[in-house]
């Protein structure tokens, strides 16, 4: 079991209520039991009362009470509970799509949660088809704020944007246009644009009543302390982390409790404060786990990771990236990404259906007005504009024929700039390639001629004057033979790859790195562990390790578009592992065929008798891992 896990349990154990961090007198909570803030009396009704109707009240009053205390999978629990009882009495139930709409409310909020966003989309799309606008418009628009929730989540902004403008304008709940603007302010903060989120956020400030909304207060405060951290104003940070970290223990908001200490645990680790970083940190991962927060979890275990790994604690480092790979791999395997992907394609052309439906309404309406106004002119003109009509139509027709000539054009130009411009950068590559590789399998020949075949001529005719009775004249010879042999014997070795025969693989792969950074600026970190015993590898596998490194870093660069790249080297018993990961565009797996560069890298795993395994999604990065026997 991990040690983590380990540890988590251990303190469970113990009953520890809080740790107390000494430097900053902070005390932060470890949830053993996951509170219930439900009142019994719901569940002694939910046991007694059979009516379907009240029950199914009942059970939805409870799934809200855990959305706004955030219990994860009481939420979900509650959430297909509400749904298996309506289906089971649909027919007696005259408003059965309501409650489904609800259910299925619950079971996105409970997903979203977890940061499962594929599942929680999934349900939110197939209430959006049963919840029409004409009917339940309350519901509809609730369904499209979580939409835009999930895209703000996924960083698809551009498909958030025109839904959150659209529940601002026409949602007629004043509490569903404030949560709009406020998510609206949150997607300006993702994006880093600091001074519209601000003044958003302040405008949802004035706007909320404290007696009601606190929750939504309390998740403001709580932005605004990360734009604190973003300014490094640290100490106005924590002063609204505390705030809301305080509040939110008394009115059981856990949720919202892991996400504030996890936040101070940045800043903790951001001014090195190592040991405060790792108790807060800790606390965050602990609860994480026991309210089963995936996407929460894996960001802790990501900033424990740098943690460790700038600490030099490489070994807990690992151990961790071990636990993130697991939890990335739990994620995946819980997403329904086919079926969602193929309800938001339905969704999307409904909507521009929708679009379409209403621009030709309005398109007849301004047709028939026009029509009615030339009615309505003097008679005599009728001829005239008949006459007209055709010669601007073909005006309109032959200007718009240029127009568009010129932008297809101008258009094709770029494109075939683009083209053009790869491929110089493909060739260039290609040729830089091929002229190093040529290069250095010339020096490996020469430097075998030279050491075998005069090499070896030059120690027989050595051996034959040894032998010989003329001593004095042929001892000059052998002199002479012999340091014509040494100076072969170091041209011979100085031909040969000189940098792997004295070079560590750590101090190659580092060097490399600076070089790339010098050019391009990318955040580029490499963790060998343990450094020592890597540098210790033979040569053959050096080279291919490091050319494998070099591939992976270009296919990167080249189409990645990240501004941050890890590369993590284990070895661990008798496997060497590299863990490459970026936080660029991604691919689907399943979509995209190899390229030349992941051709090359299993070409040269298969001579290493070495696997490779890939993590990507679109827009969430690329995890690589590779394994090789030593």
């Amino acid at each position: 079991m991990h040690f983590y896990i380990l540890r988590t349990i251990f303190i469970i154990i113990l009953g520890l209520p809080f740790l107390v961090c000494s430097q900053q007198e902070e005390r932060f909570t470890f949830f053993g039991v996951t509170p219930n803030p439900v009142n019994k009396r719901l569940y002694r009704n939910l046991k007694t009362i059979s009516d379907p109707i009240s029950r199914i009240k009942i059970i939805d009053t409870i799934a809200n009470i855990h959305i706004r205390y955030g219990n994860t999978d009481s939420i979900i629990y509650y959430g297909n509970f509400l749904k298996d009882e309506v289906l089971k009495h649909q027919k007696d139930i005259s408003d059965s799509d309501v409650y489904i709409s609800k259910s299925y409310h619950v079971l996105g909020k409970g997903k979203l949660s977890k940061g499962l966003y594929d599942d929680a989309m999934q349900y939110h799309l197939d209430a959006l088809s049963i919840s029409p606008v004409s009917t339940m418009s309350t519901l509809f628009y609730t369904h499209q704020l979580d939409l835009a929730i999930i895209y703000v989540y996924k960083e698809e902004y551009g498909t958030a944007l025109p839904i959150l403008h659209n529940c601002i304008e026409k949602a007629k709940d004043r509490k569903l246009k404030i949560l709009a603007k406020k998510t609206l302010a949150d997607l300006h903060l993702s994006k880093k644009e600091i001074g519209i989120a601000q003044s958003l956020y302040k405008e949802v400030l004035d706007q909320l009543d404290p007696s009601k909304d606190l929750k939504t207060q309390l998740k403001i405060r709580l932005n605004l302390g990360k734009i604190n951290s973003f300014t490094k104003d640290y100490d106005h940070a924590m002063d609204h982390f505390s705030f809301v970290k305080e509040k939110t223990l008394q009115n059981h908001f856990y949720d919202l409790y892991i996400e504030v200490v996890f936040q101070m645990g940045i800043i903790y680790y951001t001014l090195e404060q190592y040991e405060s970083a790792e108790m807060v940190l800790n606390s965050a991962y602990t609860n994480t786990i026991q309210w089963n927060k995936l996407e929460l979890q894996r960001d802790v275990i990501n900033m424990l990771t740098s943690l460790y790994t700038g600490r030099k604690d490489f070994k807990n480092a690992y151990n961790l990236m071990t636990q993130y790979v697991r939890v990335s791999d739990q994620i995946l395997k819980n997403q329904n990404k086919e079926v969602v992907k193929e309800l938001e394609i339905k969704y999307q052309t409904l909507q521009k259906e929708k679009e379409i439906f209403t621009l030709k309404e309005e398109q007849l309406l301004k047709e028939s007005e026009i029509s009615r106004q030339r009615t309505i002119k003097n008679a005599f003109l009728i001829g005239f504009i008949i006459t007209l009509i055709p010669i601007v139509a073909l005006l309109i027709l032959y200007f718009q024929k240029l127009k568009t000539q010129v932008k297809l054009n101008k258009s094709q130009e770029e494109v075939n700039q683009q083209k053009v411009h790869g491929l110089m950068k493909e060739q260039e590559l290609n040729l830089i390639k091929a002229s190093m590789e040529g290069q250095d399998k010339e020096r490996k020949r020469f430097a075998r001629e030279l050491h075998d075949s005069i090499g070896g001529n030059l120690a027989s005719i050595k051996l034959q004057l040894s032998n010989s009775q003329n001593s004095n004249q042929n001892t000059k010879i052998i002199e002479q033979v012999d340091e014509t042999y040494h100076q072969i014997r170091d041209i011979s070795h100085d031909l040969a790859s000189k940098k792997f025969l004295e070079n560590g693989i750590s101090k190659l792969v580092k060097e490399y790195i600076s070089n790339i950074q010098d050019g391009s600026g990318q955040n580029i970190s490499f963790n060998p562990h343990p450094e020592e015993e890597i540098n210790q590898i033979g040569i053959p596998l050096k080279e291919e390790l490091f050319k494998i490194i070099q591939e992976l870093l270009t296919n990167c660069l080249k189409h990645a578009k990240a501004d941050r790249i890890d590369i993590y080297l284990n070895q661990y018993e008798k496997t060497l592992q590299l863990l490459f990961e970026d936080n660029g565009v991604g691919f689907n797996t399943k979509k995209v065929s190899d390229g030349i560069g992941f051709k090359n890298i299993k070409k040269r795993l298969d001579k290493l008798s070495g696997s490779l395994f890939i993590d990507s999604t679109p827009n969430r990065g690329t995890v690589i891992d590779i394994e090789i026997p030593m």
